[in-house]
């Protein structure tokens, strides 16, 4: 007994290992750092909660986290909505479905940087497919990444975003729909379901729990959203106030101008306010999540 205690203390010790070092320790550092002043070469100093009140007055901060805001109330519930109506669809008894789920994967697993320059070209304002397009009904061309306008600039990133997570979405909710027994389907469609009702009464609820968790994933990645936005928006140095988010805001805070504490605190206000808005989201679970 003694012996197989000693093989498994030797088999968890890397994970424990682990946890520890990428996890554990950073987690606890990182907070303490937002009670220090450290640029990365000299030892932190104490300073209190001077970051904590430096970034809550800061003006930059709360532009960055208004625009999060937007960008997540774009990206989460359309990108859970084409994801599901994708996912229904390709779970239909439909010619080459095999090579439909891979074109729709397909953006997961393309580059930021490749993905980001086909949308720049589309958006490009003189010469790109979008304002073409527009042109050929009439309207003006749009200048959709550098305009002045930040909800503009916000939600053309956010449709990019879209396109890029929807086919991993998509995947999730396909898996929760081919759970579904095919006895059930064909009994309600001997009660007359079918079309729209099969899927609202019938598909939807029993998959909403695979809903309910890509909801919650994508909350928590339209606030960590950092690749898009340093694709699209160029050089991080030269991010407008208007066009901020927050981790952009961080990186430069922490590996531009050297401010760990500084950027520490940031990191640990958004990550209270995830925990906050997912908490929000556990609370009105009941109320259209069904589990079996």
């Amino acid at each position: 007994m003694q012996k197989q205690g000693y093989w498994g203390f030797c088999f968890t010790l890397p994970f424990v290992l682990q946890l520890v070092v990428f996890f554990a320790f950073p987690f606890v550092f990182s907070f303490y750092l937002t009670f220090t002043k450290w640029d990365l070469f000299n030892d932190p100093q104490w300073i209190g909660i001077r970051n904590w009140t430096q970034f809550l007055t800061l003006k930059t901060f709360w532009l960055s986290l208004r625009n999060v805001s937007y960008f997540s109330l774009l990206f989460v519930p359309l990108q859970t909505g084409s994801a599901l109506i994708l996912a229904y669809l390709l779970n239909q008894q439909i010619r080459g479905k095999t090579l439909f789920r891979m074109i729709y994967f397909l953006p997961v697993i393309t580059p930021w940087v490749a993905g980001g320059m086909i949308w720049l070209w589309i958006y490009q304002n003189d010469y790109g497919i979008l304002n073409w397009l527009l042109e050929q009904i009439h309207i003006s061309p749009i200048d959709w990444i550098r305009s002045n306008k930040w909800w503009l600039v916000i939600g053309s990133i956010a449709l990019v975003n879209i396109w890029k997570g929807a086919g991993y979405s998509m995947v999730l909710i396909l898996a929760g729909m081919q759970n579904i027994s095919k006895e059930m389907i064909e009994a309600a469609q001997m009660d007359g379901a079918s079309g729209w009702t099969l899927f609202a009464k019938i598909t939807v609820p029993i998959v909403s729990p695979m809903v309910y968790m890509v909801m919650i994933l994508s909350t928590i990645s339209a606030f960590h959203a950092f690749d898009v936005f340093l694709v699209m928006l160029g050089d991080i140095t030269a991010v407008a106030d208007r066009n901020m988010v927050p981790n952009i805001l961080i990186y430069r805070d922490a590996f531009m101008n050297f401010k760990m504490g500084s950027a520490s605190a940031m990191a640990w206000g958004l990550f209270i306010i995830i925990l906050g808005i997912t908490f929000v989201q556990k609370v009105t679970e009941k109320r259209w999540v069904h589990y079996e």
